[in-house]
């Protein structure tokens, strides 16, 4: 089963649970479609080119809000897990804020540029990390 949207109530408790002025990281599993799929349909572009696409717009985005992606590469295998959580790309990106991370999700301005990173992914997984 992919994972691709933000579970509310995982959010709520993220909310809870990291104090608002708190700066924190979230790591990024990613794993990419062979072909990216815009509103179910085939693109010419793989998973990967859309991600790329994504990403030169999510970090002039992030650069805006005070956040920035500080570990991207590519995984290389999941040596203790299941063979299917097995990732392409892991990322850390620190946000300056819980409440940052939240205007960014409900930013229509965002939900245009996230629209590639839909496309993208044949799964994720979005874990927020306090360090």
């Amino acid at each position: 089963m992919a994972h691709l949207e933000i579970r509310p109530d995982v959010l709520r408790s993220a909310l809870e649970s990291i104090p608002d002025d708190t700066p924190f990281l979230m790591l990024n599993l990613l794993r990419f479609r062979e072909k990216a799929h815009y509103d179910a349909e085939s693109s010419e572009l793989s998973g990967r080119e859309a991600y790329a696409l994504y990403g030169k717009h999510a970090r002039e985005y992030l650069t805006r809000i005070g956040a920035e992606v500080v570990v991207m590469g590519a995984a290389h295998g999941t040596v203790i897990g299941p063979a299917e959580e097995d990732w392409h790309t892991v990322m850390f990106v620190r946000y300056p804020s819980i409440a940052a991370f939240v205007a960014m999700a409900n930013d229509p301005e965002y939900a245009r540029i996230a629209v590639h990173r839909e496309a993208a992914l044949e799964d994720s997984r979005l874990i927020p990390v306090v360090a």
